[in-house]
């Protein structure tokens, strides 16, 4: 009898647990891509997110298709483009705010060679649609005496702002909490899993690097690259994405304001502006523009990347009901959107995830 009597009531207690679909935690560009895949299905979540994880709002939000180093195509990104773009222009509609921003991106070349190079580029197929011919327009500030590639269909997402906004959304509807995730509190059921005072059938973690301390996926190779930037405001105004050894690119934020990166450091794991990047991006800065400049700004973040360059979307091999949105690297903003959709496809219609990106292609030890 007093056996009964128990399990009666940890039955009740259970039963006024706030009940949810999902649980997301990590709110940069893949768990608010999830989000809105939620919001379009009318799922019922709940977002934690402790601000650890920065690289979403250094990044800049440039979009681009094209490897310029070498005048290649980025993996998929051509054909995840359009999508990511609606999803964006659905958050305008939301928010009731702007967050695309097209702008040209211009290559500065520094050889005949690139520029026979770029020609032959633009004439493949999925290059011709972005990459245009060669210009020699003047930009105050930059020589470049073999001229610039022009690559179309680029631009910039305000994605601070949009993370800005959607935070401000789910404050106000009570469906995000500021803190981090304790995975010691999490039990693990057959149909369901429970957090504390919650109840929900499916748990999506979008740590970005900080899925490094989650016991339950940091079996996967994620290393993470830190990555550093600077904003800078220049003496004269360039009204393109300059790239060249660095990066040049408008603040769409602030008039006047430009980003300047990026730094690749496989080493550093913190969130720490450091002095020799500052330095680095200045140096390069000075050989692309040779007009004054102020520095107003350094901020570095951890990039969620991957040894095969791929993202890291699907299931938990043993709990189906966890699932990972990671792994975006450099391009999260076109990735996130596409990759978004098939996770919740796959959760809620168990349709396959694209093997290069599934996460069972890694076996956990």
């Amino acid at each position: 009898m007093a056996i009964e009597a128990v399990q009666i009531i940890i039955f009740n207690i259970d039963n006024h647990k706030s009940m949810y679909d999902y649980i997301i935690v990590g709110l940069g560009v893949a768990g608010f891509s999830f989000m809105q895949q939620l919001e379009e299905n009318k799922q019922n979540y709940i977002v934690f997110d402790n601000h650890s994880q920065q690289s979403t709002r250094i990044a800049g939000g440039m979009f681009n298709p094209v490897i310029l180093k070498r005048f290649t195509p980025a993996w998929q990104a051509a054909e995840m483009l359009p999508y990511a773009l609606l999803q964006f222009q659905k958050a305008e509609l939301t928010y009731q705010n702007k967050y695309i921003y097209p702008i040209d991106i211009y290559r500065k070349l520094a050889s005949v060679e690139e520029q026979n190079n770029w020609t032959v580029a633009s004439d493949k197929p999925v290059m011709r649609d972005f990459m245009q011919g060669i210009t020699h327009e003047k930009i105050d500030g930059i020589d470049a005496p073999f001229g610039f590639g022009v690559l179309k269909g680029t631009g910039i997402v305000n994605v601070a702002k949009v993370l800005d906004d959607a935070i401000r959304h789910l404050t106000e509807k009570q469906k995000i909490r500021f803190e981090s995730f304790d995975y010691n509190q999490l039990i693990i059921n057959d149909k369901y899993i429970t957090y504390k005072d919650i109840k929900a059938r499916k748990i999506v973690f979008a740590e970005g690097f900080g899925m490094k301390n989650n016991p339950f996926f940091n079996y996967l190779p994620l290393m993470g690259t830190k990555g550093e930037m600077l904003m800078v405001e220049t003496e004269t105004p360039i009204p393109y994405i300059v790239k060249s050894a660095a990066f040049l690119a408008p603040n769409v934020a602030e008039n006047n304001q430009y980003y300047v990166g990026a730094t690749y450091n496989w080493e550093d794991k913190t969130n720490e502006p450091t002095e020799a990047a500052r330095k680095h991006l200045e140096q390069k800065l000075k050989k692309l523009y040779h007009k004054a400049f102020k520095v107003i700004l350094q901020k570095a973040g951890i990039r969620p990347t991957v040894k095969d360059r791929r993202p890291l979307v699907g299931s938990h091999p043993k709990y189906p009901q966890l699932a990972v949105l990671n792994g975006m690297g450099t391009r999260g903003v076109i990735l996130a959107p596409t990759t978004a959709k098939y996770l919740f496809q796959h959760l809620e219609f168990n349709m396959p995830i694209p093997k290069e990106m599934d996460v069972q292609r890694f076996k956990e030890d």
